[in-house]
């Protein structure tokens, strides 16, 4: 009786209810002249009452879940049967004993209506607790796959790998009998099958499912796209819209589906749909968990391809590097060789006929070689910095000075500089970027005024003050924080609407400068990992801050 809905097992306990108490009524109407009592008449009749009502609670599904109903009624006709064979046995006794029943057919019928009411007490007791029975284990079920599914969407790193795991999961699960995941393509507004597991795959090959208001758009598949809601169908062949798909459902013994729509955010990657080889399967705690398996795999694609696309922007950075050191190739080898031979006969020039003119084109000779050594700089340092060096910072300092700094400008070391994790040669560069930029506009004489102190060059040998003019010069101040290091100078400072501009590649101010020192030096911070801002020092000059540096032990404690 497994086919037996609850409208059907209902309606039969309805009449049969009827029946009885019709006949209890028209046997207790007949008795009333006679000498029996009212009490033997009239429990029948409120039993059969009582199997009307239960009747109509199971037709509308009040009383037990529908797959039960079949049961409930085989329950009911063994009791009918049990307590009615125990009756005749009974009554053929006392007729083979020598006595006589005047209406047996009304004691057989009494019998009948408590052995079926016995039997529908029993068959509801039998049917919830089976049914709290397959709730625990569709619940470990549920679970189970849930956990295996999970497990699969952390461990897979493609999608497809991803849809083809959770489909072999879902499938293992009873009662699903198969399960496939197809790929929404909105330009086409179909859906493809990508994945699958269970039936054989000229099946899902076949499978033709449309996004549009066609038959194969308005199926559960379409509706759960368009309404991005998971989609059940109890009976398949009792849902119209799946006319589409019928033949096919029955040639593989499906009986219910379920279509759970994949999606992460505004974006639907597409559904995995469920088949199932009985009906009614898919119930509201099983709906829910289905849903949320949806929403995470659809995270989990989300989340491969972002790592698809920052890996291809990965490649992307390396083709561009690659590119990036052909062109300070190209630049060293193929500019710097004619600059040198420029340079060489300029002098030779000079040495028979010195001019003013002959004194603008070495200039302009200087300008592109220091152009040439800033384009190369900028090139080369903005790479990531892979193996870090414990370097004394007060050696280092001393040293990028020496090349950067000025006669006519002080160095300033405060406190114990200790010892930094960095790669060497870089941040020298990056100091002597920033020590160049500190004397250039430090002295009283090269000093422009406060809308002008911006950044104006890099690290290459050009002079830096007019040493001879007795100008005083600017203090340079170098020293530890508890987040990094301190550059800062007291000279006139960088308005505060420029600090963010002065590391623009090409910025500046000085037709004399570059632009790219500043940009250099944020380069190389970046490469190793740090944060550079620009301030006011405490003497109204320019304070470079360089934070989430390594903490470093002191110079005395690394000895």
């Amino acid at each position: 009786m497994s086919g037996v809905s609850n409208r059907l097992a209902g309606g039969i306990l309805v009449a049969a209810g009827l029946f009885l108490s019709l006949f209890h009524l028209a046997t207790a109407v007949g008795l009333r002249t006679t000498s029996v009592p009212l009490l033997v008449t009239v429990p029948p009749l409120v039993l059969s009452l009582g199997l009307i009502g239960a009747g109509a609670l199971l037709a509308r599904e009040r009383l037990l879940p529908g797959r039960f109903a079949g049961r409930l009624l085989a329950w009911t006709c063994a009791g009918v049967l049990a307590l009615t064979a125990l009756a005749a046995w009974l009554f053929a006794a006392t007729v083979v004993s020598g006595f006589s029943l005047l209406d047996p057919l009304t004691a057989m019928l009494n019998v009948s209506t408590f052995g079926a009411l016995v039997g529908l007490l029993v068959g509801v007791y039998d049917a919830r607790g089976t049914d709290r029975q397959r709730s625990i284990e569709q619940l470990n079920r549920i679970n189970d796959t849930l956990r295996i599914a999970t497990r699969e969407l952390v461990n897979k790193t493609e999608r497809s790998a991803l849809e083809r795991a959770v489909c072999e999961r879902l499938s293992e699960s009873d009662p699903y009998e198969a399960v496939w995941i197809g790929r929404y393509d909105e330009a086409n507004a179909r859906v493809r099958p990508a994945a699958w597991s269970g039936f054989d795959d000229e099946y899902f090959e076949s499978i033709e499912i449309t996004v549009d208001d066609s038959p194969t758009g308005n199926g559960p598949g379409g509706r759960a796209i368009k309404r991005r809601e998971m989609q059940c169908v109890p009976n398949v062949f009792e849902d119209p819209t799946m006319e589409p798909w019928w033949d096919l459902l029955e040639w593989h013994g499906v009986q219910s589906l379920a279509v759970v729509p994949v999606g992460h955010g505004d974006t639907v990657y597409g559904f995995f749909s469920i088949y199932a080889d009985r009906q009614n399967v898919f119930d509201d705690h099983e709906r829910t968990v289905l849903t949320e398996l949806g929403e995470t795999i659809g995270h989990a694609i989300a989340t491969i391809e972002t790592r698809e696309r920052l890996a291809e922007r990965e490649r992307e950075l390396a083709r561009q590097n690659e590119r990036l050191d052909a062109f300070a190739g190209v630049v060293s080898h193929d500019l710097r060789n004619p600059l040198n031979v420029a340079s060489g006969n300029l002098e030779l020039a000079r040495e028979e006929r010195d001019d003013e003119y002959l004194s603008e084109v070495s200039d302009a000779l200087a300008r592109m070689d220091a152009l040439i050594g800033d384009l190369l700089t900028l090139a080369r340092q903005g790479e990531l910095v892979d193996e870090f060096d414990r370097v004394p910072f007060r050696p280092l300092v001393e040293s990028a000075w020496s090349t950067a700094g000025s006669s006519a400008a002080t160095l300033r070391i405060e406190g114990d500089p200790g010892v930094i994790s960095c790669d060497r040669d870089r941040l020298r560069q990056l100091l002597e970027n920033l020590f160049r930029n500190c004397v250039e506009h430090g002295s009283t004489g090269s000093r422009p005024q406060a809308d002008d102190s911006v950044e104006h060059g890099s690290a290459n040998d050009r002079p830096a003050a007019d040493e001879d003019s007795g100008d005083p010069g600017v203090t340079v101040t170098v020293r530890r924080t508890n987040a990094g290091f301190v550059v800062e100078d007291d000279g006139p400072g960088i308005p505060a609407d420029r600090r963010e501009a002065v590391f623009e590649m090409g910025y500046t101010t000085n037709a004399e400068g570059t632009g790219f020192g500043l940009n250099i030096v944020r380069s190389i911070a970046e490469a190793h990992g740090w944060d550079v801002s620009v301030d006011e020092s405490a003497a109204d000059g320019a304070r470079f801050e360089f934070s989430g540096v390594e903490p470093v032990e002191s110079e005395q404690s690394a000895r």
